[in-house]
């Protein structure tokens, strides 16, 4: 095979140069025809699948203490990392709906007040020991359990939970509830890995830290500074999960103490991305090429809640005044630069549906009218607020506003554990611009309930209405859809036509992901953590196989 190579160069070299020149030219062409040919067949009987492997490394903001469901308060990093280790009997699938997770089916009562839950063969926690009914009733218990201090105690009062057989439990309510089923997207916790330790220590067991779930990711180890602070928390697929294997085998979360050193750790490549994304920054990252800028629509409402003991607001052409002279939809283009929507009402319209879009009325004109009838002088007010970057835009954008029809406006802004603990549990304020979480299949009750005008209640308007109350009540126990439907729409009705708030808008979630992350496509949720509902069809890498 030398020989006669070797007796064709010769040959080829004794060529006139132009001969050699296209015999050459000719070769590339059949070579490069050859390798195309390839890729198309490669192409037309082979399809890309992802592939497991790889790892993800995660920017987060805040500190961990309790990386445990029946503890966790209004921690995101930590409720990150809760949906990611643990499940819910229910959950959310991420396109609006509930769907079983280690529940199998469940059976409700015709009045209601008691759900037959029926769990799944077969589960496991990540130390192998089989899930059963007992830890579900020991997560409810213990949340039940006063000494325990859980911050989801209000939710369970008066729910009795009884095991009816080794993968059935039943839970039975004093009234009918109807949004019970969102109760059940709750995490549970494993009775064997916590039943030893006393209530007077459950706050401070390493098992916080160091936890065991049934989920799609296992704790595999953290890493702390000096101090005892954790800056890092790596989390492993999962290889014995009964729904599907994760494909990215390793999510490591960095932690930090405030936005700009996770924005600084991503420009550094500390990390792949990060969480959330401030609406100030979307300009700047939307034209980084090796980012992806996701989003979330939650179930929420920013307004200003005005404070009905104050005699100010108790007068209803105030609040129409300062209603109308917020032009919305600049504040959503110019100020919120597109990333929300606005509202006249507390329910957003992507969720149950176009009857809840409520048109809002902007003119200066008709404002300054209202207000020239009143006494000038008694409308001034201060405006209470977290300190957060975006709130306090919003807070200056509105105060602009309110100027322009000659009301004065003076700012507090407190940081946030402040602000709830001195501000808003004495409602010690003359209007607050705050935000509420209301879920996917809402229940008004405790934010807009006479009965909800104190703490805990969270009724922040202190608003009273008979007519509404009634709305109120029944919307929370009829299982007649239609009807559930109309009572939803009369009490946004009625809180929009007497600005029991001034809503002003419903912003996106918005967090950062690396573009080689593929399979993403969660678009509603309950919370910012149900980001991860579908980390199972995440992929950072691929293969071909055969059609």
């Amino acid at each position: 095979m030398k020989n006669i190579f070797n007796s064709f160069f010769k040959k080829w070299l004794k060529l006139p140069l132009k001969e050699r020149f296209l015999s050459f030219l000719f070769l590339f062409i059949f070579i490069v025809g050859l390798v195309l040919l390839g890729f198309n067949l490669i192409s037309r009987f082979t399809v890309l699948e992802p592939r497991e492997g790889g790892t993800l490394h995660l920017g987060t903001i805040g500190r961990l203490s309790y990386i445990n469901p029946v503890l966790s308060r209004s921690n995101d990093s930590e409720k990150d990392l809760i949906e990611l280790i643990y499940n819910g009997l229910y959950a959310i699938d991420g396109q609006g709906s509930f769907v079983p997770d280690l529940a199998e089916k469940i059976e409700i009562s015709e009045d209601g007040t008691s759900y037959i839950v029926f769990l799944k063969e077969n589960v496991f926690w990540h130390d192998g020991v089989p899930f059963t009914a007992d830890d579900v009733v020991f997560t409810i218990e213990t949340i039940q359990n006063p000494n325990i201090k859980s911050p989801l105690r209000l939710n369970w009062g008066g729910i009795v939970v009884e095991k009816l057989g080794s993968n059935v439990v039943r839970f039975n309510l004093k009234n009918t509830y109807q949004p019970f089923l969102q109760n059940l997207t709750l995490k549970i916790i494993p009775k064997h890995f916590w039943e030893n330790i006393e209530a007077n220590n459950f706050l401070t067991a390493e098992n916080n830290l160091k936890p065991i779930g049934t989920g799609s990711y296992l704790f595999s180890g953290l890493e702390k500074t000096k101090e005892g602070r954790i800056i890092s928390y790596s989390l492993a697929a999962n290889d014995n999960y009964f729904e599907k294997k994760p494909y990215i085998s390793k999510l490591i979360f960095y932690l930090y103490d405030n936005y700009d050193l996770a924005k600084n750790g991503l420009l550094k490549k500390e990390i792949d991305g990060f969480f959330p994304l401030v609406i100030e920054d979307i300009d700047f990252f939307a034209n980084k090429k090796n980012l992806q800028i996701n989003s979330l629509t939650l179930p929420r409402y920013y307004a200003v809640f005005l404070n009905f003991n104050n005699p100010l607001f108790s007068q209803k052409p105030v609040r129409e005044a300062l209603d109308l002279s917020i032009p919305r939809e600049e504040l959503v283009t110019e100020i919120l630069k597109e990333q929300a929507f606005s509202l006249g009402g507390p329910i957003s319209t992507g969720f149950l549906g176009d009857e809840f879009d409520l048109e809002t009325e902007y003119s200066l004109e008709k404002a300054k009218e209202i207000i020239s009838q009143l006494d000038q002088d008694l409308i001034n007010f201060t405006l209470s607020l977290p300190d957060n970057k975006e709130l306090i835009r919003i807070a200056n954008y509105l105060v602009n506003c309110w100027e322009k029809i000659g009301v004065s406006v003076e700012l507090q802004i407190l940081p946030l554990a402040t602000l709830e603990k001195e501000i808003i549990q004495t409602r010690s304020y003359d209007a607050l611009l705050f935000g509420a979480i209301i879920g996917q299949n809402p229940d008004l009750f405790s934010f807009w309930h006479s009965s909800q005008t104190t703490d805990p209640g969270l009724n922040h308007s202190l608003y009273q209405n008979n007519e509404l109350d009634k709305f109120l009540e029944t919307a929370r126990k009829t299982f007649n859809e239609k009807k559930r439907l109309e009572d939803l729409i009369n009490i946004q009705k009625i809180l929009n036509e007497d600005k029991s708030a001034l809503f002003l808008y419903n912003p996106f979630y918005l967090y950062l992901l690396p573009q080689k992350v593929q399979g993403n496509n969660i678009q509603y949720a309950n919370m910012p953590s149900e980001k991860f509902t579908d980390i199972e069809n995440w992929y950072l890498r691929t293969k071909r196989v055969l059609k």
